[in-house]
This record gives structure tokens, sequence and C-alpha cells, in this order.
């Protein structure tokens, strides 16, 4: 809302040092009026002009024009404020190095390379359209890329692109006869981007051209992002992938959501504003909504005429569409970089910084309403209990939206594994002799799996041999003296208790080699003997014939059995919510496999939280289980440790109650 006082401006005082070019374009004439003292370039149609020079200009008009800065009298609006969300650093011009690189441009920017480039768009878009499950749930994979590739290397690759971006602009603004101006560094919400001005594209006659040079940054942009999504599918190695889809995020969704998009200032708002004849768009369609919303709203005594025209009409709905749109943009820029700064391990720094945003947008608002209760500006003459209603309006719709519970989400990533495995484990040092089954085959009970070597029981059993041999020679011996003499009778039985000592020291002996035969203990599917077995890179751990020979761990299994072939998600995640994630609590899970299904299950277990020690940052994270549909062997072994994410849906909780607990976390220093 505008504290500007409802005065008219003087309708004969025009600078004479304006500046002013004839655009025809077809049979509308438009006047591109310069203004080289604040090296701005704004349009008006050819008839409003004329109007302000003859000086029988409507009030409309005037006050447009004094806000433009056209009349001796200047504007009593103050300047541009200094915004924490918005900070241009200059640095100086780049136009010469733009004006060599335009005669090298033609690869990019000439008319059949612009059609051979859009159809490699075109293409990788509907590539990416067709494996969207994939590149989507990928996307929960990125906080983690985030946190182990260095952050050297990500601010490196985002100011690399938006750099290509604004030289883009530079170089067909010179490709088009315009000259670009200073260059600099935009920090939008803290993060720094480059920024290129190419306001002189205004003296441009040409529409096209003019949008040409706007939509430059986002077509080279769009480039990358094509090419990138080219690799992310041919890519096998996952760093690669991950770094492609950070290029496809970078240069593609978040270049037209905003560079794209016409309800931010960026490039596709300047082209808009310069297809609808505006000036200032921003300002005129927040004019129209003053004129066309707020007049209605506070009544025939505010001070603006009242306006029902169909382009008073879009305009108010442009300006609530943007107003909305930034509002969404601010706040999910807030919830990334929060789960980023988790990431890194800065999330003091994100809160502070989204804390100070956020109370400067609730300072600037709070005047606001201060404006409308006062009776300032347009709302001097509108009664106080009116005001005073709309005020409390506003600040129950704030109250309201900051008190309604809204639904909240987790996504966790985790792995895939078998909830039903039987372990197997083979005796201590013992040597592997043959193996008789492979990973993935289907056993039945007690079938022979492997057979081992022991070189000591080999050899105790060959000396318990030749001793049970000696001993019964001399039994039979005794036994046949016994006959004759029977003094020797009580040899004889010794010899026998001898003889039968060394046998039970050979059944034993022979009990132990039989363990040697490993049979399976129940009927299943051999599986690894853990889900990351095939990311180890060891081949001898992944196939089972390649450990002949090898010696066995008994602290480990040596494979597993599934018997029924049930899975398993398990998700290991930080400490957060973990008194909202219970036992029961529904989970939606997506295996990232190449598979397009989703499983709706449940939470089967939760662990309690454990600290890793060893850490630096003494991580605290907890394990949650969740079951999987039954799955035959194949796609059992296809599943196994393979990378799921899953979305859990929290209790609902207010937006007031997150910044309480922000709050509280900040107090108790656990922030």
């Amino acid at each position: 809302m505008s504290s500007t006082p409802a005065t008219e401006p003087p309708r004969s005082s025009l600078r004479s040092d304006l500046d002013s070019i004839r655009i025809d374009e077809g049979q509308r004439a438009a006047r591109l009026v310069i203004d080289d003292v604040s090296g701005r370039f704004s349009r008006i149609s050819e008839r409003a002009w004329q109007q302000l020079c003859r000086r029988d200009a409507g009030p409309m008009l005037w006050k447009q024009a004094h806000q433009a800065g056209w009349t001796r009298t200047r504007s009593s609006i103050a300047s541009r404020r200094f915004s924490l969300l918005a900070i241009r650093i200059p640095i100086g011009s780049i136009d010469g190095i733009a004006n060599w690189m335009a005669g090298y441009s033609g690869v990019l920017f000439a008319p059949i390379a612009i059609m051979l480039w859009s159809a490699v768009i075109v293409a990788a878009l509907l590539l990416a359209i067709s494996r969207s499950p994939q590149w989507i749930h990928g996307l929960q994979n990125l906080p983690y890329f985030l946190s182990a590739t260095h952050s050297l290397l990500i601010a490196a690759t985002f100011l690399a692109t938006k750099t290509v971006h604004e030289l883009a602009h530079a170089v067909m603004c010179r490709r088009m006869g315009a000259r670009s101006k200073s260059v600099g560094i935009f920090l939008f919400c803290g993060v720094p981007s480059p920024y290129c001005d190419v306001t002189d594209v205004w003296r441009l006659p040409s529409a096209i051209r003019r949008a040409a040079v706007m939509l430059a940054g986002i077509y080279v942009e769009l480039i990358i992002a094509a090419i990138a999504t080219f690799v992310w599918c041919a890519a096998n190695d996952p760093a690669i992938r991950l770094l492609a889809m950070n290029l496809m995020i970078v240069c593609g969704v978040s270049t037209v959501l905003f560079n794209a998009n016409p309800l931010m200032r960026y490039d596709g708002y300047f082209v808009l504003m310069d297809w609808v004849r505006s000036t200032n768009l921003r300002r005129e369609a927040r004019d129209c909504f003053q004129a066309t919303v707020t007049s209605r709203i506070a009544g025939a005594a505010y001070g603006r005429f009242r306006r029902h025209d169909f382009r008073g009409i879009a305009l108010s709905i442009y300006h609530a569409a943007s107003l909305g749109y930034r509002s969404l943009i601010l706040i999910a820029i807030a919830t990334l970089l929060l789960s980023v700064a988790d990431a890194i391990h800065l999330r003091f720094v994100a809160v502070v910084i989204v804390t100070l945003a956020a109370t400067a947008m609730l300072l600037r608002q709070i005047k606001s309403l201060y404006v409308v209760l006062r009776g300032e500006g347009h709302w001097m003459r509108v009664r106080s209990w009116r005001r005073f209603v709309v005020v409390l309006t506003l600040v129950g719709m704030l109250i309201a939206v900051l008190l309604i519970p809204v639904p909240r989400y987790r996504h966790v990533v985790g792995i895939v594994d078998a909830a039903d495995a039987v372990n197997v484990f083979l005796p201590p040092d013992s040597q592997i002799q043959t193996v008789a089954t492979e990973v993935g085959e289907h056993v039945r009970e007690k079938q022979l799996l492997a057979t081992l070597a022991n070189s000591y029981e080999l050899i105790e059993q060959a000396r318990l041999d030749g001793e049970l041999r000696l001993a019964e020679l001399q039994t039979i011996i005794a036994r046949r003296s016994a006959l004759d003499r029977p003094q020797v009778a009580t040899k004889w039985a010794t010899l026998q208790a001898a003889e039968d000592s060394v046998k039970m020291l050979l059944n034993d002996v022979h009990r132990r080699l039989d363990q040697t035969n490993v049979v399976a203990p129940v009927a299943g599917t051999i599986l690894p003997p853990s889900p990351r077995t095939e990311t180890t890179g060891d081949a001898s751990s992944i196939w089972m014939a390649g450990q002949v020979g090898g010696l066995a761990d008994s602290r480990e299994p040596w494979c597993r059995i599934s018997p029924q072939g049930q899975r398993q998600a398990i998700f290991r995640i930080d400490a957060r919510d973990h008194d909202k994630i219970i036992k029961g609590s529904e989970i939606c899970v997506h295996l990232q496999n190449g598979s397009t299904e989703v499983f709706s299950t449940e939470i089967q277990s939760v662990s309690a939280i454990e600290i890793d020690s060893q850490s630096i940052t003494q991580e605290a994270n907890y394990q949650i289980l969740c079951p999987l549909p039954n799955s035959d062997s194949a796609e059992m072994m296809d599943s196994l440790g393979a990378t799921c994410s899953g979305v859990i849906r929290l209790p609902s909780r207010a937006i007031a109650a997150d910044l309480v607990y922000w709050i509280s976390e900040f107090v108790r220093g656990q922030i």
C-alpha cells in the first residue's frame, strides 16, 4: 500500500533534456523516451507522448510521467530502497569482450543454429519427461551430493552457468546493434550471481530484437540443460549423474521459474512489459490493483479513482499473482537454504539469514499497516472505523496463516534389503575348497552349498586312524592270549578301553569334518552377505565361486538365504523428528532402480538414536525399517542394495510452531 499523496503533479513540466525516438510497429506507433541522466529507457504510446507534449494528458498519464522522472518536478517517491534480499554490486563494463565474442557467436545465435539448438532442447525436454520418475526421485539425493562435494566446486558451477547467461545477453545485445553497460554481482537472498545491464536495448526500434536480447540468456542456459540431460541419461557414474542433474536444475528448472517467469523482475518480466507497452509493469500493476480492488474495499473516500477497464483488471490479477508467487518463492528458497545448510552443517548461518530476511519483510508490512491505520496518503479521508476493520482483517489473515496447521513431510533416502534372510556362517579357520551354488540361485533345505578344507583335522584323523588300527591289533592279540592265560584278561580289558577311547576321538574328528560340508539351513534364494556387497569393488565378495581357496571369517556371514523373498527398506536418517516418526506411520517408498512403482507401506520399527562419536559434528542418527511387497528371486536380486527414497507424512504443524521451535533450538544452542 502506497503512502504517496494524491496530489496531481504539474501538467506543463516535461523535462527539455529528454530524448525520444519514434518506433513504428505495424499499425501501432510508440515512442522510446531516453533519459541520459538516469540511464533509463521507457516506452510509451505515440498518442500518449503527443498528449504530454501538448499538455492535455489526463491525471493518470501525468502521474506516470512524474513517477518515471520525465517532469521538471522530481517525484516525491523515495528511490529504490535497500533490501537485504536483493543487493547489486557493480564492477565494470564487458562491452569490448561482448563485441569480440559477437563475431564468433553464430554457432549459437545464427538463425539456422537457433533452429537446430531449439530442436535439441525439445528433444531433451521430451527425454526428461519420459524419465521424470527417475530424476524427480533422484532429487532426494542432491543434499547428500552437496554434502559430499566441495562447496567451491558447487559455487563455481553455479557462477559459471550464470556468467554464461549474462554473457549471452551482452553478446546478443551487440549482435542486435546495441551496447551492454556495467556488469556486477547480484546478491539474491545472499546467493551471489552475476548480472549485466543491457538497458541500451530499449533504443532498438524492433520489439523482436529487444525480446531476442532479453531471452538470450534463457536460451543459452536451456542449451546447457539439454546437454546435461543427455549426459545424465548416458552416464553410469552416480557422481556424474548427480552433477548433470544439478546443471539440469540450475540451467533448466530454475531458469524457467525465475528468469523466464514474468511474475519475477527478470528477463520474462521485461519481455512482458515491452509487449503490454508499460513503462513500469510492476508499479502500474500495483496502481491498478489499488484503483480496482483497494479502492472498493476502502470506500468512496479512498484517494484514488476507481478503474473497471480490462487492462486495469488484468494488471490487478497480475499484481496479485506476482505477489503470491514471490512469497512462495521466498518460502521455497528459505526451505531449500535450510535443507542445504543441514547437509553441509551450516544450519546456524541459514537460520540467521532466514530470520533476518523474515524480520525485514515483517517490519515492512507492519509499516504499511501503520500507514493505513493512521490514515496517511490515499487513506487520509477514509473513516477510522473502516481503516481499523481493514487492518484488523489483514492482521487476522496473517495470524490465520501462521496458526493454521499445514501438512509436513519428511523425505528420506535408504537402501533395500531382505527382511527374512537367514545368515550362513562358516567354521573359524576353515578354507573354502569347493562351492556348489551361486548368488541368486534357489536351494533346498540341507542342500550342499560348499565344502571346506581343514588340514589340522585331516592330520588328526590320520593319526587317530593309525592309533585305532594299532589298538585293534593289540586288543586282538590280548584276547587270543587271554584264552590260554586268564591272568592276561585284565590287560585285554585295558586295551579294549583304549580302543574305545580312540574311536570316540575319531568320531569327534569325523563330526568336525562333517562340518566342512556346508548345507542350506532353510530353502530359499542365496543372497550376498550384505546388501551393499556389490558396491565394494571386491569381485571375490560378489561371486561365491571366487572365494575358493580363501579362509573363512567366522565373524561375518558367508552368505544369506531368503526363504520367502520378503524385502524391506532401511532408512538411516538424522535425529530430527524422531519423536514424530513412530511405528505404524505411513510411508511411500520408491525404488530408484528404473521402476516407476511407488509402494505405500508403514514403518515396522524405529531404532533408538545413536550418536556417531567418531564424527567431528557428533551426528545423531536412527534407523527405520519398512516392509516391501514379496518378490521372486529375480526381482529380489535386482532390488537388493538399490537406493530407495521415502516420503513420511508427519503430524501437521503451524508455521508459528516452527518459528517457536527454531527459537527454542537457538536459545538452547542446538542450532
